[in-house]
């Protein structure tokens, strides 16, 4: 710790670098000035005066209320169905509206801040955890800590909270850390109450062989956030949203040391590897970072996002919403087929263009669809056929046509969560 100290934060983190970091209003606004994803920030208050006036009907749905500078996950409030009167808290009962107020006050007076001074109260838009997320914790948000030093991402965990940690990703309150290969973005080892765990406490998921979604995506912001936020050493915490992908949740000016136990690695043996070096942008430290730090047991895995397995998640827009469903990686079928439910469902537009295709009862004509649809990160529009494919066991092929800048991988020995 006093290494780390010495060696790192001091010469690499000056004071006034460190004071933005502390307080999340000011590192929201220069996230968002900057153009780098964070959740959206829905109100601020400054005074009791400003609380005491606020209409709370202009809060809608879910939110998040935080102290500016506070510390540990302290003063998070996280409440859902808000009507203008009340809402539900995350961790069970109701908030009302008197209620809000008067933790707003607390906060406000410094309950949760650091060294007890006079703060400010931000409310943000609740981060809808994603499907990924959700499976391996199912209370929570569980975030990503990246380990940013001089424009190279060092070292990666992945926080699930725990019933223990009362859903919140803290390790010191019971969260799991789980260490993730810079290169392929794949869990490797488990720490738990500074603990070697092989297995998500209160399941029989094993921590090692999790494939971490938008891997490529979480890397470039973790480094472009802390070449804006001035640090040359930062802790940079990140959660994986539903719609929005990976947004900066925080970014830390003296991030802890457990980060090494769920890795198995020397923090400082890698930060010594780079420490002279001369890294001229955010790709180039990225790609630094694959080839000194992967993991020897992963050496042989691709490092791409474009590996797909020939079974997938794949979701489908329209004018009437949304629709993910398992899809077939058909290379030998030219174009993509939906059944012709989704198109019903979606709202889907008739294509002026017909195909003539071979199936089990021979040829036939299918009309066509235009549709648009994500798989993986990369959001494709083209033109797909439907017909009624109930009797089949995926109500979606995607075709070679649709399949550009992918490799479709039968054999991919290692675990992939999507």
């Amino acid at each position: 710790m006093n290494a780390r100290n010495y060696l790192y934060i001091r010469p690499n983190n000056k004071r006034m670098a460190k004071k933005r970091a502390d307080n999340k209003l000011l590192t929201k606004k220069r996230l968002i000035k900057h153009k780098i994803p964070t959740p959206k920030l829905l109100e601020v208050f400054r005074k009791h005066r400003d609380v005491r006036d606020y209409d709370w009907k202009k809060l809608k749905g879910s939110f998040v209320l935080k102290p500016a500078r506070g510390y540990g996950g302290n003063g998070i409030l996280v409440v859902r169905n808000w009507n203008g009167m009340e809402g539900k808290l995350l961790g069970g009962g109701i908030l009302t509206a008197e209620q809000l107020e008067a933790e707003i006050f607390s906060i406000l007076d410094g309950a949760y801040s650091i060294n007890h001074l006079p703060d400010t109260a931000l409310v943000e838009k609740r981060v809808v955890v994603s499907s990924t997320m959700r499976k391996l914790s199912k209370k929570g948000v569980p975030d990503i800590r990246v380990i940013v030093y001089n424009k190279v991402p060092v070292m990666a965990m992945l926080r699930l909270p725990t019933e223990h940690s009362n859903g919140c990703a803290n390790l010191h309150q019971g969260a799991i850390g789980i260490g993730i290969d810079i290169r392929t973005g794949i869990t490797t080892k488990g720490v738990y109450f500074g603990k070697i765990t092989t297995l998500i406490p209160g399941t029989k998921t094993k921590v090692r062989g999790i494939k971490i979604p938008r891997w490529g995506k979480i890397l470039k912001y973790a480094v472009q956030a802390q070449e804006v936020s001035s640090l040359g050493y930062a802790g940079i915490d990140i959660v994986l949203d539903e719609e929005e992908g990976p947004l900066i949740l925080e970014i830390n000016a003296r991030p802890g040391l457990q980060i090494q136990i769920a890795n198995g690695a020397s923090l400082r043996t890698r930060l010594e590897r780079i420490e002279d070096m001369q890294i001229p942008t955010v790709e180039y430290g990225i790609d630094l970072a694959k080839y000194l730090f992967a993991e020897s047991a992963l050496t042989r895995v691709p490092d791409s996002s474009n590996v797909l397995h020939v079974l997938e998640k794949v979701t489908l827009y329209g004018p009437k919403g949304k629709k993910t469903v398992q899809a077939k990686m058909d290379t030998g079928a030219y174009s993509s087929s939906i059944d012709e439910s989704l198109v019903e469902e979606l709202g889907l537009a008739d294509h002026p263009k017909k195909k003539r295709v071979r199936s089990g009862i021979g040829y036939e004509v299918r009309d066509m669809v235009g549709v648009t649809f994500r798989l993986q990160s990369k959001v494709v529009t083209t033109v797909a056929s439907y017909t009624d494919r109930t009797h089949m066991k995926y109500s979606m092929i995607v075709g070679r046509h649709d399949l550009k800048g992918f490799l479709v991988d039968p054999n991919v020995d290692y675990k992939i969560i999507k």
